[in-house]
């Protein structure tokens, strides 16, 4: 134990702290700092309080044996969802997306992400008080699921960051029309308020199938699951046009940071033997790191061709 929390637990906290103040120093040096921080802050404080609400309606809980809590959830998962958001969105802006395709992008390439974080936060059990806990633990619903986590739980994911990502980018272009600074300040907090109104009414169905279906159901989550992901990822295949030059200074983090926590939670599952998870997030990893090599190509294609016709 270090400072009362199990090693591979104070292990993620350290990296998730860590990761979070590389794209803090990434957002610093880009463009329009102020507001992509505003977002990110946003966004986090959007997943922190939905986490608790969660918690609260005893859909899952989360082991309290932790350094940074925000009220029942950790502090670390909150800053890994803020990381992964920023680099999807940095990718969608590189592929050069609508701007009403970007949340769809973000939203279902951090659900897969999930895909692999999810079961070693969930698998990686310690004794707390004579009893075996997880860093996050299911109030399981059915049996089965992906890995044995619901699988409207990566719905929620996805429909989280698209909600959020769908009103910040309505908040932009207000912004860039009006170009009152107060707007640029508020429209976050909009953001943040709407996802919320959304993630506890609409999204219901989204995720649930419901009032069609009970909740908490295996078929309808899944097809709602494979509706979710058909559709978001049907539109940034199709929109997605490549003609933005790759910027090595600027363009690493939106690869290598993906691929680093697919390569982080292999490497935990393996490590913490968790069998029944290896096959199913080595294809997701392997699937998601695909795209990204795929588009890292295309970029970089487009860059030489450019260079080409200068």
């Amino acid at each position: 134990m270090v400072f009362g929390t199990p090693i591979s637990w104070f292990i993620n906290e350290v990296i998730a702290v860590v990761l979070f103040c590389i794209v803090t120093v990434h957002i610093l040096k880009g463009k329009d700092p102020v507001h992509r921080l505003l977002e990110l802050f946003f966004y986090m404080l959007t997943a922190g309080i939905f986490e608790n609400i969660g918690v609260w309606q005893h859909i899952y809980d989360y082991s309290t044996c932790r350094i940074m809590m925000f009220g029942k959830v950790p502090i670390a998962i909150l800053l890994v969802e803020g990381v992964i958001l920023y680099a999807t969105v940095e990718l969608m802006e590189k592929v050069h997306v609508p701007g009403w395709v970007l949340p769809f992008g973000c939203g279902v390439l951090s659900s897969v992400q999930d895909m692999t974080l999810d079961p070693a936060s969930v698998f990686d059990l310690h004794e707390i008080e004579g009893e075996l806990e997880g860093q996050w633990n299911w109030t399981a619903h059915y049996e089965g699921g992906f890995v044995d986590i619901p699988f409207f739980n990566f719905s929620g994911w996805l429909t989280m960051m698209l909600f959020f990502m769908a009103f910040c980018m309505i908040g932009r272009n207000v912004y860039r029309k009006k170009k009152k600074e107060w707007i640029g300040y508020a429209y976050p907090v909009f953001a943040m308020l709407g996802t919320l109104i959304l993630q506890c009414t609409v999204n219901m169905f989204l995720l649930f199938m419901a009032p069609l279906f009970p909740m908490y159901q295996k078929t309808p989550e899944l097809i709602m699951l494979v509706v979710n992901f058909a559709v978001c990822i049907f539109l940034v295949l199709k929109y997605s046009r490549y003609d933005i030059p790759y910027d090595a200074g600027r363009d690493r983090l939106m690869f290598w940071m993906p691929a680093f926590l697919h390569i982080y939670a292999i490497v935990s599952i393996l490590v913490l033997g968790i069998t029944k998870a290896i096959l199913p997030c080595a294809v997701v990893a392997i699937l998601h790191s695909g795209y990204l090599f795929f588009a890292y190509r295309k970029i970089k294609a487009a860059g030489q061709e450019t260079g080409a016709a200068a």
